[in-house]
């Protein structure tokens, strides 16, 4: 019994760093789509050809849209036999986030959150049970 009930709490723990991360993830992509339209009408007041100004409208989009699908991804794993390496792998996809945003931007609360998320992302995940042992 005492063995079974450590085994549910460790996976009660995972799914709780998983569900915090994916709460900041999709916390952050709400605040940088609210941006939006700041970011639209100084794109077009600019002199930026056209298609450079549309390209940025996208990205900017496309940014939010990712971390809201990757947020309810990880939780949705968080909760299926094997979605221990699902979370892992997804964990890929904010780690080189982080590393372009801080190239490209440096250190900003937006690399924080989405550092955050991914700590917290990895500890979840490597708690997680191998396999079908959900």
């Amino acid at each position: 019994m005492l063995k079974r009930s450590g085994r549910e709490g460790i996976l009660k723990a995972a799914r709780g760093l998983i569900i915090a991360a994916s709460v900041i993830l999709f916390v952050a992509a709400v605040l940088h789509g609210s941006g939006y339209p700041k970011l639209s009408a100084e794109m077009a007041s600019s002199n930026a050809r056209p298609l450079v100004v549309s390209t940025f409208k996208a990205l900017w989009l496309v940014f939010s849209a990712h971390l809201i699908v990757l947020s309810l991804i990880f939780v949705a794993a968080s909760r299926i036999p094997g979605g221990k390496r699902i979370v892992l792998v997804g964990l890929l996809i904010p780690t080189f986030d982080v590393v372009l945003l801080f190239h490209f931007l440096g250190l900003f609360v937006g690399t924080i959150a989405v550092v955050l998320a991914g700590v917290l992302l990895l500890a979840g995940g490597l708690m997680l049970p191998n396999g079908s042992q959900v």
